[in-house]
């Protein structure tokens, strides 16, 4: 039995970025570590109708820079695990992000494998932040009433 793929088998994936191209990077990139993309798309409108004609919800939706994308995939299925994978680390733009209710935020220019354990992490019900954004979402976290 091989374990060196946890049961990343088990995990569906969907990837949503507006340029086609970078697009294929990281579906390439989960389905060689052994993760079943459910859908890649441009947007969150497309990525909405494309949930819709699913059976199942993907484990993770991994969304590039796309704000408005997140929160309408959170509006609809506010359950979902939104990763956000962003170049920015401004503090606004962050704490918006955790305000909608995303589940993690991978900074792009980080190492390439950690948007695998971000997915991971994700995958397992925990929360995943990059180191140059752990601090915003601390304190984000630190801030809200406990329920």
């Amino acid at each position: 039995m091989d374990t060196g793929n946890d049961n990343r088998n088990n995990v569906c994936v969907a990837v949503i970025d507006d340029n086609a191209r970078l697009r294929q990077m990281p579906v390439k990139q989960l389905e060689n570590s052994g993760y079943t993309v459910l859908f890649d798309t441009g947007n969150g409108e497309d990525a909405l109708q494309k949930l819709q004609k699913n059976e199942r919800l993907p484990d993770v939706c991994l969304v590039e820079e796309d704000f408005v994308s997140a929160k309408i995939l959170l509006e609809k299925y506010p359950d979902l695990k939104i990763l956000i994978v962003s170049t920015s680390d401004n503090e606004e733009h962050v704490t918006d992000m955790l305000k909608t209710g995303v589940s993690g935020y991978v900074l792009k220019y980080a190492d390439p494998d950690e948007m695998l354990a971000a997915v991971k992490a994700l995958s397992e019900n925990k929360k995943y932040f990059s180191v140059g954004v752990s601090g915003i979402a601390t304190e984000y976290f630190k801030n809200q009433p406990q329920s």
